[in-house]
């Protein structure tokens, strides 16, 4: 009997034993696979994590070629440098803005992908930006250069004539170059506002809240001194002219006919160069593609530019 009890306690003891076992064997084997499923984990984190050193540096090399073209311009003429330090703050803008998203340090694929969207934008505005500068720098020298032309030519014209009245040399002037006013250096931008009133440009339709034409109205002593109405034609990518009579539009006499305008804005002419801005607001939002902007004024087309909306 006492025998029989015995065994009965080793069989109890071997089987207490082989489950033991058993089970330090599956938490063993669970510990393990926990642990290298976490490895997995991190490895594939880390895969998908990318240095954005290269992309600052590309940013720091556009910044450093952008601020160098800029100081071309630089002291020429102070309406020239205002429109530099302008245009300066807006690049600036896009500049801090990629900076505050490379401060993340190592980046996702797709928060790369957004740094390189910006940085992308950045180079486009820096081209339309020097262009523009480019095109005000060459039209300065073009309006000293003409307004030397004509105190020259008229100085002669007295000198010739002196029995002439004023009127006969106003006269002779005008049939010489012309009353008519000239548009240059046009701008075409979306505007959205800020909640401080101020504007930031934009070329997202999305995000457009107005459309601002800026241009530079020639020098031109021969026009009549006085009030002008500028009007703006906007053709849409369809070929139509964009028309809203709530916020302004209307029609125009253009060449004998009637002719649709957008916006129009009247001004005081002083007979030397000066900048004018038109705003427009569709209404609606307006659709990504090419567009057209004409200016008119006095019966002649006196500007025109393309621009685009994305």
């Amino acid at each position: 009997m006492e025998e029989n009890e015995k065994n009965k306690k080793c069989r109890l003891i071997i089987i207490i034993l082989s489950a033991t076992n058993i089970l330090t064997l599956l938490l063993l084997g669970f510990f393990l696979f926990n642990y290298f499923q976490t490895d997995k984990k991190l490895v594939v984190t880390e895969e998908r994590l990318y240095s954005s050193d290269s992309t600052r540096m590309e940013l720091d090399t556009l910044l450093k070629q952008t601020a160098f073209e800029l100081d071309q311009f630089k002291g020429r003429n102070s309406e020239l440098d205002q429109f530099l330090r302008e245009k300066n703050d807006s690049l600036q803008e896009f500049a801090e803005r990629i900076e505050a998203l490379l401060r993340q340090g190592k980046l996702t694929r797709e928060q790369l992908q957004k740094v390189q969207d910006e940085i992308d934008m950045l180079r486009y505005y820096k081209r339309k930006y020097i262009g523009q500068i480019d095109s005000l720098n060459t039209v300065i020298v073009s309006l000293n250069n003409e307004n030397d032309n004509l105190k020259t030519d008229i100085t002669k014209q007295k000198r010739k004539n002196e029995d002439l009245t004023m009127d006969n040399v106003r006269l002779s002037t005008k049939v010489a170059i012309g009353a008519k006013l000239n548009a240059q250096s046009l701008f075409v931008t979306g505007i959205k506002f800020r909640s401080n009133g101020k504007e930031k440009e934009t070329i997202r339709t999305s995000q457009i809240e107005q459309i601002k034409v800026s241009f530079t109205l020639s020098e031109n002593y021969v026009s009549e001194k006085g009030n002008k109405e500028i009007y703006l034609k906007i053709v849409g990518p369809d070929g139509a002219t964009i028309y809203n009579q709530l916020a302004g539009s209307g029609t125009f006499i253009y060449q004998n006919e009637e002719s649709l305008y957008s916006s129009k804005k009247t001004i005081e002419f002083n007979q030397t160069a000066q900048n004018v801005a038109i705003y427009w607001n569709s209404g609606s939002q307006l659709i990504a593609g090419k567009y057209k902007a004409d200016l008119y004024c006095e019966g002649f087309k006196i500007g025109q530019t393309e621009f685009e909306l994305k």
